[in-house]
Formats: structure tokens, C-alpha cells, sequence
């Protein structure tokens, strides 16, 4: 999983992320690239440390995308307890544990969430807060 900062696939690009998706999980998620505008996104934080057996315990249906136990998740998932469309990619269960899944929260997207597992956390989150002004 790859989060590119506003402006770096060229200049029309500047008002918006672009998520790329790696390896098998295009086939698995039927997504390549998920670019968000930078004025949907509502927030930006660290998962919790128990994110996947807490959603696990309100219900997930899967759309689109392969869920392995609690261990690997990924694909479109709708959470019908609270009325979400969630886009996840986490390849290890204790990601969040260690810091390293990051919750992007949007408004007017397909996806009300994009639950996502990034190799350098810190850089990620200060990279996403900069461009988007969230503190």
C-alpha cells in the first residue's frame, strides 16, 4: 500500500491523495489506485490497537475483497452495524498494534473510510496532515 501526497502524479493531481494498491490485492480488491480529493477527507488518525476485533464484533459483510480471520483483511467491506462502506487493506493483524494503520475518514466518497496498513506510519500521518491542514 502506497499513499502519494496532493501533487505528486503531476500537476492535475494537486488537489488530491492517491492510494495505490500493491501486488495481488488489485486482483483481490478490484482497485489499482483509490484517489481521494483532498477537501472529502474529515480526519486522519491512528487505528485503534483492537480495530479489527472491535469491527468484527459490530459485523462486516464483504463486497468486494478477502478476509482471512483476523489477520488479513482486505477489500470493500460494508459495516452495517454503523451504516459504513469501509475500504481495507491490512495484510498483518498486529499492524495497528504497532502503530502502523492509519484511518482516513471522508465525506461525498464511495468509501465512508479507507482503513489502511503503511510501512512508515510517522511519515504517512505528517505527510497526509500536511497536505490536508488536519492537526
Amino acid at each position: 500500500m502506497v499513499v502519494l501526497p496532493a501533487g505528486s502524479s503531476g500537476p492535475e493531481e494537486d488537489n488530491k491523495i492517491t492510494i495505490k494498491v500493491k501486488g495481488f490485492d488489485k486482483i483481490l480488491t478490484l482497485e489499482s489506485k483509490i484517489k481521494i480529493p483532498i477537501e472529502h477527507i474529515e480526519s486522519i488518525r491512528y487505528a485503534e490497537k483492537t480495530i479489527i476485533e472491535d469491527r468484527r464484533r459490530l459485523g462486516m459483510s464483504r463486497a468486494v475483497g478477502f478476509r482471512f480471520g483476523k489477520r488479513f483483511i482486505v477489500g470493500t467491506f460494508v459495516e452495517w452495524e454503523r451504516d459504513k462502506v469501509v475500504f481495507w487493506n491490512i495484510h498483518d493483524k498486529k499492524a495497528a498494534v504497532y502503530g502502523n494503520v492509519i484511518v482516513i475518514v471522508l465525506k461525498n466518497e464511495r468509501y465512508n473510510e479507507l482503513v489502511l496498513e503503511v510501512d512508515d506510519s510517522e511519515r504517512v500521518m505528517a505527510e497526509l496532515k500536511r497536505v490536508t491542514g488536519h492537526t
